[in-house]
């Protein structure tokens, strides 16, 4: 428990005024610097109420000395360290807007400029931290680390210490506290718990869904919640779809498919760039069946290919059967006509000429159904009575066909959707084929030009290529088997523009 209070001095030259927040290892304090003209600064005190040994003291040390070296505008720093009868400290510039926690308490949510703007500074922040070598976590991303600048800016709090360190200082105070695992990641509750850049990544979309919200998910259990089989909820009406995928996207219970700070900070970018979120973006294009993680019911899938696949059945019928009782109907008519015809006995046999393809022999149907007389090699020597045909009204040409073959591979089936020259009717035809290589909730991780193009379903995907952007050449880099059901689970492809 604190022994500090209000109004007291501490370290002989700080006079503590408002507690700030206060911790298992360390309180923080406004109060005033009176070797620097009464400025308000921000104290930091480790273990007030006992001190520390000097093994604590000199991991401390050193660890504060690393993060004084670190340089981003968007990183809150200590600008100094010291001890004072056994008790460290770090005195930081003052914030007077206070957290994101008092905010969100006083004004509600946010916005999606606001949550752009917040993602591209904190991200940032978080990307010079995990690219830095060795790469340094955060630990700490919430709410109330993140704070709010007099010009509208967001700074991120200094990262928080190592576990080991965090270890120590709680035995040393004496505290049993365990840390809240509302914004702990599903990771750091496996058997061989080991906290990561992902880890730090999942902290924000917790802290982005509650600046949505104004609610923690999973009712505050964080990542353990999904260790127990709950679902990552979907951003409320009126966020957009892409921000509540991106969203969902940072609290993917598999750590390796989360995205990057990187990643995160190019979305935000755009959105304050363009206004919008990038359509057909890293998240733009996700849809929640790639961020399924309960097995749909297989004869779901069963019921969907009867169905689609009578649906095929009735489209094949009416299109080549019905066509074929026409053009049968329409030569009975012709042949019909022909024999009920009289011939002038003086005019010699007609040479039958063998049978014609393509536009040719329509137009011999055609003509023998207008009465033209055929060309004779001899003239006749008498000229015949005229002969009355029977009337017959004339019919369209008839076209024949274009048939396609199937393709005999996947890969030349996805081939085959960027051919321009087979019709879409076709290619819509091919698709429940296509579907069949795949598992249900099968992801596609697509390239374009050798730059990431973002993760798709099946069905999205087909979609991509049968658009006139979408390329005009396609190579599967990797493809992952489901062993159960013998389908694609996941797949890498790579598309290739027209140059």
């Amino acid at each position: 428990m604190s022994t500090l209070q209000a109004n007291d001095i501490f370290a002989e030259h700080y006079l503590l005024k408002t507690r700030l927040s206060s911790g298992p290892i360390a309180e923080v304090w406004a109060a005033e610097d009176w070797t620097a003209k009464e400025r308000i600064v921000a104290l930091k005190i480790h273990g007030a109420a006992s001190k520390l040994d000097d093994q604590t003291l000199e991991m401390l040390r050193q660890e504060v000395e690393e993060i004084q070296s670190l340089e981003h505008p968007q990183l809150l720093l200590p600008y100094q360290f010291d001890v004072f009868q056994g008790i460290p400290y770090q005195v930081m510039p003052y914030v007077e807007q206070g957290s994101l926690g008092k905010y969100l308490l006083e004004h509600g949510p946010f916005n999606e400029e606001k949550i752009a703007l917040l993602l591209s500074q904190v991200g940032s922040a978080l990307e010079y931290l995990h690219t830095h070598q060795p790469p340094i976590l955060h630990r700490q991303v919430t709410p109330d680390n993140i704070l709010l600048l007099d010009n509208g800016d967001y700074t991120l709090t200094a990262p928080g210490l190592s576990n080991q360190l965090s270890t120590a200082l709680l035995k040393a105070t004496a505290n049993n506290y365990a840390a809240a695992t509302a914004y702990a990641a599903p990771e750091l509750f496996s058997a061989h718990p080991q906290q990561q850049q992902a880890s730090d990544i999942f902290a924000l979309g917790v802290t982005l869904y509650e600046l949505c919200t104004g609610a923690l998910p999973w009712l505050g259990n964080g990542g353990l919640s999904l260790q127990q089989g709950a679902e990552v909820p979907y951003l409320p009406a009126p966020y957009s779809r892409v921000l509540s995928n991106l969203v969902r996207a940072c609290l993917q219970p598999d750590w390796e498919k989360r995205p990057s700070a990187g990643q995160l900070v190019e979305e935000a970018d755009y959105f304050l760039e363009n206004g919008n979120w990038k359509p057909y973006g890293i998240f733009g294009n996700v849809t929640a069946e790639t961020i399924v993680y309960k097995e749909r019911p297989p004869y779901v899938s069963i019921l969907l290919i009867a169905l689609l696949a009578g649906v095929v059945l009735a489209a094949v019928y009416f299109i080549f059967f019905r066509d074929q009782s026409d053009r049968e109907a329409e030569i009975a008519q012709v042949e019909n006509a022909a024999e009920n015809s009289p011939l002038p006995t003086e005019e010699p046999p007609v040479e039958v000429q063998p049978p014609m393809q393509g536009d040719s022999a329509d137009q011999e149907v055609k003509q023998a159904a207008n009465g033209k007389q055929i060309a004779q090699d001899t003239p006749p020597t008498t000229t015949p009575p005229p002969v009355q045909q029977p009337e017959v009204t004339p019919r369209p040409a008839l076209t024949q066909k274009t048939s396609y073959p199937r393709p005999k591979n996947l890969e030349g089936y996805l081939s085959a959707m960027l051919d321009e020259e087979i019709p879409l009717q076709v290619k819509d035809r091919w698709r429940p084929t296509v579907r069949k290589y795949f598992a249900p909730d099968a992801i596609v991780y697509a390239q374009m030009n050798d730059s990431p193009l973002g993760s798709f379903g099946v069905a999205e995907f087909l979609d991509i290529l049968l658009s006139s952007e979408a390329g005009s050449s396609i190579r599967i880099d990797k493809v992952i088997l489901d062993e159960q059901e013998e389908k694609i689970d996941e797949i890498n492809v790579s598309l290739y523009s027209r140059k």
